[in-house]
């Protein structure tokens, strides 16, 4: 079926069908029920090469992790970010495409670069996970391509999507101390994300304002992977022979690598060591013990990164658009809360959980 044939069967012209097709408001209400009603019943698609001619978009977006593939497939975070991300561009009728570097050395990041985004084979980017000096920043501003960070930026006026993580640290860190503890370890992402810096930050906050000095020897710098915080857990518990009682994690993988650490050592969590984790991933909640988090909105932030994409996408020159979505802290058993009443329903304290890491 062509836009003529469509016209003729609404009753419009072959314009006015266009302009339905691509979205434009120049049409009244009531010709524009009518072409829909006709491309409803005869199922018409528009051909994405037309489409893409005459409105000059491809109507596909591009989301870029800058991290590893292997990361990318590990990590448990960046499922639920992808779905967020695709079921926004679905809901608004674009296409979404994964960029991943898969160099040791940064230049299949350049490849794609030059080849699709510069290309102009996207109309715009999501980009997740990014470093402190990250050089796809400046050089998609110079390039005039619209894009927004999942994750905040420290000194460019950009577009991003984030959650407040100093202050989720900081209050997650402060729930610890609340429950006694003093010897507070930190097992963090890379020091050059973001993320771990904001995170590391409110660890350090919440410590000082309780009166306990931070000791940089509690803190372990890891990738955000379960393997990373089994091996940073390893290393807190051989350097500091057990005199921990509490750790954060800037990651729920992590925390689950740290869990299968302390575990390793026949301690018990949270009675010899608290553990808080950050992201609110569903398995935490079945853990044993189930794991205590900062609960992020994880979908939401692809959703919202998509949306504030395609709002740059049709005002090119407007003001950035920056928005932090709201956390909350999720207190369970592997920090101490409901300890009592477990206890008491079961007429003892829960056995030691089990944790592996393969």
């Amino acid at each position: 079926m062509t836009l003529e044939e469509i016209a003729r069967l609404a009753g419009v012209s072959r314009s006015t069908v266009s302009r339905v097709v691509n979205g434009d408001r120049r049409v009244s209400e009531a010709a524009r029920a009518r072409v829909q009603d006709v491309i409803a019943r005869h199922h018409y698609h528009p051909h994405a090469a037309a489409r893409s001619l005459a409105s000059r978009r491809t109507r596909v977006l591009g989301l870029l992790v800058s991290q590893s593939v292997g990361g990318l497939f590990t990590d448990p975070f960046y499922p639920i970010l992808v779905q967020g991300t695709a079921d926004a561009c679905n809901a608004a009728d674009h296409n979404l495409t994964m960029l991943m570097d898969t160099s040791q050395d940064g230049s299949a990041v350049e490849q794609l670069y030059q080849r699709v985004i510069r290309g102009r084979h996207v109309d715009g980017l999501i980009l997740a996970c990014h470093a402190v000096d990250d050089p796809l920043v400046p050089r998609l501003q110079e390039d005039r391509i619209p894009f927004v960070l999942v994750g905040r930026h420290p000194g460019a006026a950009v577009s991003f999507v984030d959650v407040d993580s100093h202050a989720a640290a900081r209050e997650a860190v402060a729930h610890l101390l609340a429950h006694g503890r003093r010897r507070v370890a930190m097992i963090c992402g890379p020091p050059n994300l973001i993320a771990a810096i904001d995170r590391h930050a409110g660890y350090v906050t919440a410590l000082q304002e309780a009166g306990v000095p931070p000791e940089p020897s509690r803190v372990v710098f890891t990738d955000f992977t379960q393997r990373g915080g089994y091996r940073a857990m390893q290393g807190l518990l051989h350097e500091r022979d057990h005199s921990l009682d509490a750790v954060f994690a800037a990651s729920d993988a992590l925390a689950f690598g740290a869990m299968a650490a302390i575990q390793e050592r026949g301690l018990r969590i949270p009675d010899d060591i608290a553990v808080m984790g950050f992201d609110g991933l569903a398995e935490g909640a079945d853990s044993q013990p189930p794991l205590s988090t900062v609960t992020q909105p994880v979908a939401d932030l692809g959703r919202e990164a998509v949306r504030a994409l395609l709002a740059l996408i049709e005002r090119p020159d407007g003001a950035p658009l920056q928005r932090f979505l709201p956390t909350r802290l999720t207190p369970r058993r592997s920090c101490g809360c409901a300890l009592a009443s477990i206890e008491g329903r079961r007429g003892g304290a829960e056995p030691a959980f089990a944790l592996s890491i393969a």
